[in-house]
């Protein structure tokens, strides 16, 4: 008896959908901007936040990595000028003479002044020091610098990295398409990026070629996977191209013959990998506070910097997390638009219906029923603008992406957001009820009596 009701009385809302096809799908259509937009931003949102954090990672991963930072030391001078000599006044006061010999007073005290103080460097004794911090699982030795690429008649400038040919295959969240990585032992030999190999010559870098770095010939022996995602090229963009044993770039010969040599085991950043289950923020204190001890230097005057690229990926989610969200609030309006045009509906059905009102409840039909009647025809207004907008945004986001693969000569990756999907349906629905609540509050309030009077 129940469910019958309940088909009646879906059926009589469906009626009057029907029965107002024009208003009713003008009503619709605000519906479907507003959640056609927010499915759209929302989607938009997280696919970007995904690849944006797959680039990140492909550039350093949960990896920790440490660089020399030379601090700078204050002093106050006493006087300053050029070629100027301090004198005594007659007063006792401290002055100065300048090269012209006028007289000048100074301050007691004089402008703070930033000396560095020796430049800062990494060598074989902080590795050690890290090797023997028990949450450590890795540590790996970058040396970089540029060098000249020559391939035939056709020459580019490349960014190299040294690394520790036993640590960097584990350390590394790059894959290698072609060959195989660097391993202990190897000489004169690199691992090139899948950028340099196929895009930047003429004819494509193949494996077991031999290139010329800075005149000295070195063999290919693995090719990077491409990264993937719309943003896989950026880390080879950003990133190195070359990778050899870090005790090849010592021995790297430079382009420029009166650049002095590398001094060996000083390296440009230190990279570490914590062990799965190691805790992060101690890990972090407890190499920082092992390096001050064995470098000598107190936190006001340390010479080294540490930095995590989980921090960084975890900044970057949540500043696109509040910028979607900012977005997604924004395109909400739309939605409070097109509820205001559920509930105007609502309120003209009540008016044209408001005989029917009085019949039905003359008849036997409860308050109840007459709301619900009200509450369903609003809420199949919403649902079917809530569902036609879901798949309007879904498409949309889809076009904007092939265009960008096109452009961007990158494979196409169809995006949606099960999230987004879920709460643009709901808020669709919601929306079209609390539209119709006061509408249907009022047709289930006629009585009848007066129902069956109104003209």
């Amino acid at each position: 008896m129940v469910s019958m009701k309940l088909a009646k009385i879906l059926k009589i809302a469906l009626n009057m959908v029907k029965a107002n096809r024009l208003r009713s799908w003008l009503t619709i259509i605000g519906i479907i901007i507003g959640i056609a937009s927010v499915v759209a931003i929302v989607t938009t949102g997280e696919y970007f936040q995904e690849q944006v954090t797959e680039t990140l990672e492909e550039l350093g991963g949960d990896t920790i990595t440490i660089v020399a930072s030379t601090p700078f030391k204050i002093s106050s001078e006493e006087a300053v000028g050029y070629e100027e000599d301090t004198v005594e006044t007659s007063d006792g006061s401290s002055g100065t003479t300048a090269e012209g010999g006028e007289e000048t007073e100074t301050e007691n005290s004089g402008p703070m002044i930033y000396e560095p103080v020796e430049e800062a460097e990494l060598t074989r004794i902080d590795v050690f020091v890290l090797q023997r911090i028990p949450d450590i699982e890795y540590v790996n030795i970058n040396v970089e610098d540029g060098a000249e690429l020559k391939l035939g008649s056709e020459t580019t400038y490349v960014r190299v990295k040294g690394v520790d040919p036993g640590v960097w295959p584990e350390i590394t969240n790059k894959n290698v398409g072609e060959g195989r990585m660097l391993e202990p032992g190897d000489r004169a030999v690199v691992v090139i990026s899948n950028e340099l190999a196929k895009n930047t010559f003429e004819r494509e870098i193949r494996l077991n070629q031999m290139i010329l770095l800075n005149g000295r010939s070195y063999r290919v022996i693995g090719i990077l996977e491409n990264g993937g995602g719309l943003l896989g090229g950026m880390g080879a963009l950003f990133g190195s191209s070359i990778y050899m044993p870090y005790q090849e770039v010592y021995s790297l010969p430079y382009s420029d013959e009166d650049m002095p040599e590398r001094e060996r085991d000083v390296y440009d950043s230190i990279e570490i990998k914590l062990y799965s289950g190691a805790d992060y923020d101690s890990a972090l204190e407890e190499i920082e506070r092992k390096l001050r001890l064995s470098r000598m230097v107190t936190e006001d005057t340390q010479d080294f910097y540490v930095s995590s690229s989980k921090e960084a990926i975890e900044s970057t989610q949540k500043l696109i997390n509040g910028l979607t969200s900012f977005l997604a609030f924004i395109a909400g309006i739309s939605l409070l638009v097109g509820s205001t045009g559920i509930a105007n509906t609502m309120f003209t059905s009540v008016l044209e219906k408001t005989k029917e009102i009085g019949i039905m409840k003359a008849i036997g039909a409860k308050n109840s029923d007459i709301m619900l009647i009200f509450l369903c025809n609003a809420a199949m207004i919403s649902l079917v603008g809530g569902i036609i907008g879901i798949l309007l945004g879904t498409a949309a986001v889809q076009l904007v992406l092939l265009l960008i693969s096109v452009k961007m000569n990158v494979p196409f990756e169809f995006a949606l957001s099960l999230k987004g999907t879920v709460v643009a349906t709901l808020v669709s629905i919601i929306v079209g009820l609390i539209a119709g609540l006061v509408p249907a509050k009022n047709a289930a309030e006629l009585k009848p009596v007066d129902a069956l009077r109104y003209e």
